[in-house]
């Protein structure tokens, strides 16, 4: 009986020494996950901050392109009504010429 009594107290002995090898694996398997989970969110954010300065850098290109197109297309608007304005002005300039000669031409006659 005394065998058996030192083999359960044996078997009790390695069963908490395997609990404790157990805990101490799910510790280390914790602090490795912890870790590692550390290291992706470190990457994740190192690629979610290059995808914004992409997004950014996209939409501040798209902005001055529409800004240029905007900028070219008023200035072809405002170069043809001062060239429309121009000759109205010339038209004008000759009725008015006109207008002065003729009636010179009546002073005169």
């Amino acid at each position: 009986m005394s065998s058996k009594l030192s083999t359960y107290a044996n078997l009790i002995v390695r069963f908490e020494e395997e609990l404790k090898n157990i805990e101490k694996n799910i510790a280390d398997d914790g602090k490795k996950l912890i870790i590692f989970s550390e290291s992706l969110v470190t990457e994740f954010k190192g690629v979610a901050e290059e995808v914004f300065n992409q997004i950014s850098k996209e939409i501040e290109k798209n902005t001055n392109d529409k800004i240029n197109e905007l900028s070219k297309k008023f200035s072809e608007e405002r170069d043809k009504k001062i060239t429309e304005i121009k000759n109205k002005g010339q038209k004008n300039m000759e009725k008015a010429t006109d207008f002065v000669l003729k009636k010179i031409e009546e002073v005169f006659k």
